[in-house]
Parts: structure tokens; C-alpha cells; sequence
């Protein structure tokens, strides 16, 4: 357990102190779960658009589809397909990793 400095005056006001502090907390940390799913929700939506798909099947077609390669790879705006899918692989892990830590909030 960590200590937390409180000023008095919020410590009056805050009585029983804990519960208002795991209160308070707990609706802070939603908070930011919920804004860095939104933020990777954005970013999934932005590759979707540049490709046309979702990354599973992004990822699916790169590794098995040729001629998906080749096209891919003859337009400028796709060349760097490569690093997008390990960039967007990240960010899939990513929002899965926060919706869990969302899960496990929303049940306490």
C-alpha cells in the first residue's frame, strides 16, 4: 500500500477519508482507462481507413495474399505497409490490454 499526502482541509470535507479517497480514485482511473481507449479506438479506425480493413484480416492477407503484397507495395501511400502492421499490431494489443484493465475496474 502507498501513502498519499492529503491537505486537511480536503480531509475535513473528505470524512471517512479512505472511502471518498478509493472513490475518488477509482472514478479517475476510469477515466483515464477510458480516455486511452479512446485514443487507441481512433488510432484503429485511422489504419482501418488507410487500408480498408481490419488488422486481423490485414494481418491475414499480408501474410498469405501475394498479390495483395505487390499492390500494396506499388502505391506510394502503402509502401511502408510493413511498419504499419507492426505499428497497428501494437496499438490492437494495446486496446485489448486497456479494455481489460476497463473490465477489471467496471467490476470492483
Amino acid at each position: 500500500m502507498l501513502k498519499v499526502q492529503i491537505k486537511e482541509e480536503y480531509a475535513d470535507i473528505l470524512d471517512p477519508l479512505q472511502e471518498s479517497v478509493d472513490e475518488a480514485l477509482h472514478r479517475y482511473a476510469l477515466e483515464k482507462v477510458q480516455t486511452r481507449i479512446l485514443e487507441l479506438e481512433q488510432r484503429a479506425q485511422d489504419w482501418e481507413e488507410r487500408y480498408g480493413c481490419s488488422y486481423d484480416l490485414f494481418a491475414y492477407r499480408t501474410a498469405t495474399d501475394e498479390e495483395y503484397v505487390k499492390q500494396l507495395d506499388a502505391s506510394a501511400a502503402t509502401q511502408q505497409w510493413e511498419g504499419d502492421l507492426i505499428s497497428w499490431e501494437f496499438d490492437t494489443e494495446a486496446l485489448r490490454e486497456w479494455r481489460r484493465h476497463l473490465q477489471k475496474l467496471l467490476i470492483k
